[in-house]
């Protein structure tokens, strides 16, 4: 895919240079090249020195190319259109289950009701009797 890209942007600049005209003159300033003379800078010759014919075959080359990269897009969008449904894993097991009741009453209990495991103090329960004889 990147070959097909650097040939397209190859194409385009070799179009737009024959649009342009042939370059006359090309000038190197440091690092970089521009077609307007700088201070310091050197020219540069770039005549294409390729034939008419090796031209022409470096155009339809870059078209041919060009036609082949239009058709890998169009495969390409094609297939992620029939792309497989992703793979949903079914849900775990519940970490923390309800607990299985074992006896009858267990089962047959509705609500849970809090009892204390201690008995009732005998001065609490004969407080609540001498204040029931007092009435």
């Amino acid at each position: 895919m990147a070959i097909v890209l650097m040939l397209a942007a190859g194409w385009a600049a070799q179009a737009q240079a024959q649009a342009q005209g042939p370059a006359k003159s090309v000038y190197r300033c440091g690092n970089s090249y521009s077609q307007t003379p700088c201070s310091g800078g050197s020219e540069i010759q770039v005549d294409d020195a390729r034939s008419a014919s090796q031209q022409k075959q470096t155009t339809d080359a870059a078209r041919r190319d060009a036609r082949s990269a239009q058709e890998m897009e169009r495969e390409r969008l094609k297939l992620e259109g029939k792309a497989a449904p992703a793979v949903i894993p079914p849900p775990k097991a519940d970490p923390f289950p309800e607990p299985v009741a074992s006896s009858a009453k267990a089962k047959k209990q509705k609500y849970f009701t809090a009892a204390s495991p201690r008995k009732p103090k005998a001065s609490a329960a004969k407080k609540t009797k001498t204040a029931g004889n007092d009435a």
